[in-house]
């Protein structure tokens, strides 16, 4: 009889046994980690404590037995734990980086992750056609998430970028492309060099279109054809996108005193300090700036467009009687 149930067993870097239950029987799975004494923690995940090595041996003789009571498989993972790896990226990255991984309990846990992900390429493909035990999402506290999974075919890393909000911006700029590594180092890696400037230049690219969108529509309307809801719309979407512009002109660009002035003043203007309930007077005042000064912004923002990243050379294939060397025969090719 064939199992229904799955428990993948992973040793992690923090002293501890990390269990993974999946299959249509997850829930007998479950219960024989429990019968053995693993515990669950703040991600879901099964843990076990190895700080006694004499009773994590028996918790783990008690799951086999009630594994086999529940007809449970359990085999042991030889490659790190995704999350023990997640954790090694958001180290190596500038900046203020967490990880949290991701238990993917049911199929549909996968899909709802897939469709999420901004590219349709290798990681999406991944997420739709393997069936994975857990990913782990990146984030740097500024709205920037990245989504890690690990190819089973060959233990290779894919990191790629979830979509922003559609509240934030709509996304019309090609996605940025996802990345593939054989090792954290090399992740981390390809996610600073490649991933987060794809990213960033993606959703500036998407901001300046919708605003750039936005107020060609606000200016070809006739005075007095407004509809008030959608006009404050706009207006409010514009606002959003201008604290952007304005903070990446002052970050990355030399400014003139008159630029200085001119950002000064839209954000003085722009910037209501209360959206629910603006005040009358001020809001006529920014749609007035908007409608007249809005474009002076706007292309100042496309000069601060950041580059697109610059993908190395592809090293020159090495003479046929040579091996390649094993570390890079492991990595998956790059799309």
């Amino acid at each position: 009889m064939t199992s229904s149930a799955h428990i993948t067993l992973y040793l992690s870097t923090h002293d501890k046994i990390i269990a993974l239950p999946s299959g249509p029987g997850r829930r007998w799975a479950e219960t024989a980690l429990d019968l053995a004494g693993f515990t669950q923690n703040h991600d879901r995940l099964h843990t076990l404590a190895l700080d006694d090595q004499s009773e994590a041996r028996q918790a783990l003789t008690h799951l086999h037995q009630a594994a086999r009571d529940c007809q449970v498989t359990v085999t042991t993972h030889p490659r790190p734990f995704l999350g023990d790896i997640a954790q090694m990226i958001v180290a190596a990255l500038p900046g203020h980086w967490t990880a949290e991984t991701e238990p993917l309990r049911e199929q549909q846990d996968q899909h709802h992750l897939r469709d999420f992900v901004w590219e349709t390429g290798a990681l999406h493909r991944l997420l739709d056609t393997n069936q994975l035990g857990c990913t782990a999402i990146l984030r740097d506290g500024g709205g920037t998430e990245l989504l890690l999974a690990e190819r089973p075919s060959d233990g290779a890393y894919l990191v790629g970028a979830l979509a922003p909000s559609p509240d934030d911006v709509h996304l019309t700029a090609p996605a940025p492309r996802s990345v593939i590594a054989s090792s954290a180092r090399l992740a981390a890696r390809s996610i600073q060099t490649r991933l987060l400037p794809d990213y960033e230049r993606a959703v500036h690219i998407s901001r300046l279109n919708e605003a750039e969108e936005d107020l060609r529509w606000a200016q070809d309307r006739e005075p007095g054809t407004y509809d008030t809801t959608h006009l404050q719309a706009a207006l409010y979407r514009f606002r959003a996108h201008a604290i952007t512009f304005i903070a990446t002109l002052r970050d990355k660009t030399t400014l003139s005193a008159e630029q200085v002035f001119f950002l000064d003043r839209m954000e003085d203007v722009l910037i209501l300090d209360d959206l629910d309930d603006p005040d009358p007077e001020a809001l006529a005042v920014a749609e007035a700036v908007w409608l007249v000064d809005g474009e002076e912004l706007i292309e100042m923002a496309r000069v601060a467009t950041p580059p697109a990243a610059i993908t190395p050379a592809k090293p020159k294939p090495l003479a046929a009687a040579i091996p390649p060397p094993a570390a890079a025969a492991a990595t998956g090719p790059r799309r």
